[in-house]
């Protein structure tokens, strides 16, 4: 398995703190526009780390 790139590993931290977030706003009862801010987030986050993997240019 290949050594994931630094952009990889920032992208799943912020992955991470936005699903953290997200829980967190359906906790409070937050606003639901912020839960999809949340959401957006981690499903970008996710794909850009899938787009960015090694060997995905080849």
């Amino acid at each position: 398995m290949a050594k994931p790139t630094p952009l990889q590993v920032r992208n799943a931290l912020a992955a991470v703190l936005m699903l953290a977030g997200f829980v967190w706003n359906l906790v409070i009862g937050g606003p639901w526009w912020l839960g999809a801010i949340f959401a957006v987030g981690t499903l970008l986050s996710c794909a850009s780390i899938y787009l960015n993997r090694p060997g995905a240019n080849s």
